[in-house]
């Protein structure tokens, strides 16, 4: 896809991997809407976005992605200011298993939400223009038992988004509704949701310090995880792939996953990420 001009909806978009994704779209063209819970932060990234980008159009909006009302509006906006939204990134997401209940609002039910306003929108079987759906998920929602003990409904949320998303891009429908999907499943990355765990995160007695931060966040950084998200923009024919993020490629035992992103920790996040394909997508008939 050519980004420039198009119009894009992102939430979570104020720091971490949501900025940087904004970022890259910026500096191809795209006109962005981003949104986040925080006013004062999305505020502040605005006004450093505008003077980083000073002939970008972006837009902040204020948004809980688990108010309906809420996020209905801010995508309505991003139509209103765009003429149409041809992306959509619904990245928005808490790990606190403390609150589980609210972090499945945000982390699963937002995220569909936000899909399901962008496909109502961008099908081309319904006067659309048709578009792509990324939605953010994590190497957590890939595998069992490494990691996943300490976080599982944060686990859970994520395996909940790979199957959403992967399902909807096998519909045999999908040709007529010319909507592509895809799913982006970072590893450990150093952003605000992996600091601090501390009680958000299960504990267990054989390890009385518990998950820290940097043994379950790992190293990547924000930069490092937003290229997948333009691997899958750029790959007009990519439907339903699902890319982990991960600084050693190794195949996975699971039959959705299509792509591996290798990254180099001593090399520029641009020219470090290498694709490798494991295995052919979903079939589309079931």
């Amino acid at each position: 896809m050519k980004l420039e001009g198009k119009g894009v909806f992102l939430t979570g978009g104020a720091m971490g991997i949501g900025r940087a994704v904004v970022e890259l779209l910026l500096q191809s063209g795209a006109r962005v809407l981003f949104c986040d819970v925080s006013e004062e932060v999305g505020s502040t990234t605005r006004q450093e976005l505008w003077s980083t980008y000073p002939e970008s159009d972006v837009i902040f909006v204020q948004c809980d992605v688990s108010n309906a009302t809420q996020l209905t509006e801010a995508f309505q906006r991003a139509v209103m200011e765009f003429g149409a939204v041809e992306v959509c990134i619904n990245n928005a997401a808490i790990m606190d298993e403390r609150v589980w209940e609210k972090m499945i609002d945000i982390n699963q039910v937002g995220v569909i939400r936000g899909s399901y306003l962008a496909l109502e929108h961008m099908r081309r079987d319904k006067g659309g223009r048709g578009g792509v759906i990324i939605n953010t998920a994590s190497v957590l929602g890939l595998q069992y038992g490494q990691w996943t003990w300490a976080v599982p409904v944060y686990s859970s949320s994520k395996r909940a988004i790979i199957a959403f998303t992967t399902s909807w891009a096998s519909n045999p429908d999908q040709g007529q509704q010319g909507v592509r999907w895809g799913v982006v499943c970072p590893d450990g990355t150093v952003t605000a949701i992996n600091s601090a765990l501390g009680d958000r995160v299960i504990r267990h007695t054989r390890d009385q310090d518990g998950p820290d931060s940097e043994r379950l966040a790992g190293a990547l950084r924000p930069a490092d995880v937003a290229h997948a998200f333009m691997t899958l923009l750029d790959d007009d024919d990519s439907n339903g792939d699902v890319i982990k993020v991960h600084r050693e490629t190794k195949v996975v035992n699971s039959p959705i996953i299509q792509t591996v992103l290798e990254v180099d920790n001593n090399t520029d996040p641009v020219d470090s990420l290498k694709v490798k394909k494991v295995i052919s997508k979903p079939p589309c008939d079931v």
